[in-house]
């Protein structure tokens, strides 16, 4: 028996060609999968938002019950206020208020916020999220201040009329110029609401 000493001839490594092959389907795969991860995590930051702005209308609501039953007054942004000091009525910030009700300042961060980064003021750097801005992804709706919680009114031209709580807007996303966090399209965005009834909708809003 003839016993051969020549080696096995071992398979060569990747050609180019083969390497650029595997990168094209790894690139292609990649394709696919990114929107899908995308609308993942949309979802993901919808939830998120939705829950804190249930914590927050929680909050909210004792704040009322320690106020006469009637929605506090509550100053969006410090630095470019609305409300006239020296009242006699207690004012509060969003993040006073809900660190003063037990809660930790994050509940007022909505994770579409930290990741859009919209450009919402001239004098903010761009690239700032509302959040790391004003101290809350969520903006208070005044016009219900001092309204009684279970029988709210609005003003209009045409007198004061009551509101059923489920049509009465308490906090909802920043939003600016019809941009919102969540679903931003070059027609509008969509925009989390929280409402007197404790129900998160979200709520379609134009570009002006």
């Amino acid at each position: 028996m003839t016993i051969s000493l020549t080696p096995r001839r071992s398979r060569s490594a990747f050609t180019l060609l083969e390497l650029l092959v595997v990168i094209g389907i790894i690139a292609t795969l990649a394709s696919l999968l990114f929107p899908v991860t995308g609308k993942v995590m949309d979802s993901l930051h919808k939830t998120k938002c939705a829950n804190n702005l249930r914590q927050v209308g929680m909050l909210i609501r004792t704040a009322a019950n320690d106020n006469d039953n009637t929605y506090p007054t509550i100053e969006n942004d410090p630095k470019d206020p609305i409300h006239e000091p020296n009242t006699g009525t207690k004012i509060w910030t969003l993040p006073e208020l809900v660190t003063h009700y037990g809660a930790q300042v994050d509940v007022l961060k909505c994770p579409a916020d930290e990741s859009a980064k919209l450009h919402f003021a001239k004098d903010s750097p761009k690239g700032s999220s509302y959040f790391a801005a004003k101290g809350s992804s969520f903006e208070w709706f005044p016009f219900f201040e001092g309204e009684n919680v279970n029988a709210p009114r609005i003003v209009t031209p045409m007198g004061a009329r009551n509101l059923p709580p489920s049509r009465v807007r308490l906090l909802m996303d920043y939003a600016e110029n019809g941009e919102a966090p969540h679903n931003r399209t070059a027609t509008g965005s969509m925009m989390q609401t929280a409402f007197a009834d404790g129900s998160v909708r979200a709520v379609t809003l134009t570009k002006q």
